[in-house]
């Protein structure tokens, strides 16, 4: 992945935002060296200043790491480093992901059951669409995984509470791993399965009936990993 020059305007924001891509991505993995800060700002076509700020970004995300007269390097981060932190599962070790299956056993059996509740006909509608791109996508894992996370995604905006919809935000980048991970291990079956269950259980309003179906989805996933 190539560094592209920035234009002038939010220009910290943008190479932050590049920086932070080519981390999360892989370009760099846990322990490689960052360029130094003439070079990234000779690439980016700004000034030190502004490298300089978006590498403290990074430092305080915890992303990377400065080592005095050394330079900056990506660190190896736990699950557990903190919420603002949390990685793609490339940066996890196998007891750390299993972690975030155990956390989305927990938010996501949940979710289910108040979108059972709570979903509109509109919301329904919209969940539907969702797994038909689905469906059209499952010869290509990329795409059937955003689709995927994108479906749980909707369930929780479905629960109508802000603290569960801002923690699938949060979560967004190491959730886009986890799903793409979790399909090539497991292939798309078993989503194509547990997913009709969970719409027709939430279209009928069956609050029991849909924490069921994901609690049993979602410990599928545990399978692969245990």
């Amino acid at each position: 992945m190539a560094l592209i020059p920035i234009n002038k305007v939010n220009v910290s924001e943008q190479v932050f935002n590049q920086l932070k891509k080519m981390i999360i991505e892989g370009e760099w993995q846990p322990g490689d060296k960052l360029p130094s800060e003439n070079e990234l700002a000779a690439s980016f076509g700004v000034s030190r200043m502004t490298v300089r700020q978006s590498l403290q970004k990074l430092i305080a995300l915890g992303l990377i790491e400065t080592r005095l007269g050394d330079g900056s390097y990506v660190r190896v981060l736990e699950a557990g480093d903190s919420l603002k932190a949390l990685m793609p599962a490339m940066y996890l070790n196998k007891n750390s992901f299993l972690d975030v299956i155990e956390f989305r056993e927990l938010i996501e059996t949940e979710s289910a059951g108040l979108a059972a509740l709570r979903a509109t006909k509109e919301q329904i509608g919209e969940l539907k669409e969702i797994y038909k791109r689905m469906l059209s996508n499952k010869n290509n894992v990329k795409k059937f995984a955003q689709d995927d996370l994108a479906f749980h995604c909707k369930i929780g905006e479905m629960t109508g509470n802000e603290m569960i919809i801002k923690t699938y935000s949060l979560l967004d980048d190491i959730l886009k791993t986890a799903m793409y991970d979790g399909i090539t291990k497991m292939g798309t079956v078993f989503a194509e399965q547990y997913h009709q269950l969970l719409i027709d259980s939430i279209e009928g309003h069956d609050e029991a009936k849909a924490r069921d179906y994901m609690k049993k989805h979602l410990m599928k996933n545990r399978e692969y990993y245990t």
